[in-house]
């Protein structure tokens, strides 16, 4: 079972916000906390279809080739939320991929958030600074 975790995503510039449930991939390594979002996301953040000035045009390297997308640096808060807790706040860049249908956590922004992976396969995870085990969402 992959391992996912519910996040508050909040845009700086517009305040919107959403929640999802989003993959933990440390695959995706990055040496800035990076967060991958699908268009339909990137659209609830006010992100798209014009992801600004500051938004930066990239060739992203994936599992499946090299594609389009941008870079929004610095530009969401993102929070792990859980049934009995609220992890602390990280800034992120939006990495706004169109050919992914979910949101991915890169390895840089699943330590930033205090995510400490325990068992992969089974999708047993805990906070950093915690004892307590947490299943998949």
């Amino acid at each position: 079972m992959p391992l996912r975790v519910k996040l508050l995503i909040k845009a700086k510039h517009s305040g919107r916000d959403v929640t999802v449930k989003a993959l933990v991939n440390t695959g995706f390594t990055t040496e800035s906390p990076d967060i991958a979002i699908p268009v339909s996301t990137a659209e609830q953040l006010n992100l798209w279809p014009k992801p600004g000035q500051e938004a930066i045009k990239v060739s992203l390297e994936t599992g499946g080739g090299t594609v389009e997308g941008y870079i929004v640096p610095q530009s969401l808060i993102v929070t792990v939320v859980t049934g009995d807790r609220r992890g602390e706040e990280v800034i992120a860049n939006a990495l706004i991929n169109p050919y992914i249908g979910e949101v991915l956590i890169s390895d840089s922004l699943a330590e930033e958030l205090g995510i400490q992976i325990l068992y992969p396969r089974r999708g047993i995870w805990k906070f950093v600074d915690e004892e307590k085990l947490r299943e998949s969402e």
